[in-house]
Formats: structure tokens, sequence, C-alpha cells
């Protein structure tokens, strides 16, 4: 975190954990839990665990697929094995690890995407799509930066023709949000970085 000293008083200067996007904040503010990145909205120095040394980390929201409550899950504990505070089912911390767009298909969609413990963004694609190509690596992105807060996928259309027609994809690249097993939005084409943070940013868990 870098400082810089204004006519409005010290700033500092911190990277969104979620985006990366560089934040300007004021330096009274800095470590407050209510700051937050101006790009995705996500909290730029996390939730305090307690006044304790440790200071604070940031929290993740992960919904029991069991009971679909959501569960706040310190950084910390990704790796361990954690339980639904309502229903004790156990909950997939894996899935806070994932850092690129998940392959679905015909056969697991309800599973991946309808019962996602996360909101999910499903890139539409198909192998003969030259923007579809040049977009994979945005997306690709996309699911490193918001690791955590939204699960990526993906479908080719050409080879999943069952999700093609319930999604009702007429063209590729195209963009769908859900949550909780519902849709949320959809988009076609691939917007700009910028663009996209923007709009998801009422998604994020």
């Amino acid at each position: 975190m870098d400082t810089q000293r204004t006519e409005e008083g010290p700033l500092a200067f911190v990277s969104c954990p979620g985006c990366g996007a560089k934040n300007r904040v004021p330096a009274a503010r800095a470590g407050s839990p209510t700051a937050r990145c101006g790009r995705c909205r996500a909290p730029l120095f996390g939730e305090k665990r307690g006044a304790t040394e440790a200071g604070a980390e940031t929290v993740y929201t992960l919904r029991c697929p069991g009971c679909g409550a959501k569960n706040r899950i310190p950084a910390a504990k990704m790796q361990a094995t954690l339980r639904c505070g309502r229903c004790a089912a156990p909950l997939p911390a894996a899935e806070l690890g994932i850092a690129h767009a998940v392959p679905v298909g015909d056969a697991d969609f309800e599973r991946r995407v309808l019962k996602a413990p996360l909101p999910v963004l499903l890139f539409a694609w198909a192998p003969w799509c030259p923007s579809c190509r040049a977009a994979e690596p945005q997306i690709e992105r996309l699911a490193a930066r918001l690791r955590g807060r939204l699960r990526v996928a993906k479908v080719n259309v050409e080879a999943n023709p069952q999700t093609a027609s319930r999604l009702g994809v007429l063209s590729v690249p195209f963009l769908f949000v859900f949550d909780r097993g519902e849709l949320r939005e959809s988009i076609p084409g691939v917007p700009p970085e910028d663009e996209l943070d923007a709009r998801l940013a009422g998604h994020l868990a």
C-alpha cells in the first residue's frame, strides 16, 4: 500500500484483492472494513475478525448446497473441512480456490450451474467462433480475479445442444449470470473488462 499527500490530506493507494484495480483511499480510512473497490465493490481491507493483532482478513460467502443458507468463510479457513451453520451439511470450501473457467455440459449443467454454491457467470462459446477464441483469455482472467466470489463456467454449445436449447442460445459468444438456480442477467457478446466488471459487481458473493 503506497501513500501520497494531497491538499485533501494523505491518500493510500490500495490494490483490490478481488479485481486488482488501484483505489485511492484517504489514509484515515486505511484498514476500514467499509472501504470498497470503485470497480467491483469488493472490500479493500476484508472484514474484521475482531480486535486482535491479526487485524483483518477477507471473508467469503459460500452458499450451502443442501439448504441454501449463506455461510461466511474467512480466507484462512478456505482449505479446512467446513459445515453449514444452519444444517451442518459439508460445505464445498474448495470452490473458493477455483481460479479458472470450469467446463460444463448437458450432463452436469444443473449441478455445476443451477446448484452452484456461488453465483455463476456462464460463457457460451463454439469452437468455430473467432470472437469466442478472442474472448477466452478475458474470461480466464476474470475467473482468476473473482476467485471465491463468482464461479466462471463455460459451455461449448455445439457439443451440448440440450444446454444451448435450454438457454435459447442463437449466437455466440454469450454470457449468462445465474444465482440460486435462477437466470439473473443475459449479456450478448463479451463486453470490455471494465464494463463487464461493473455489470457483475451486483452479483458477486
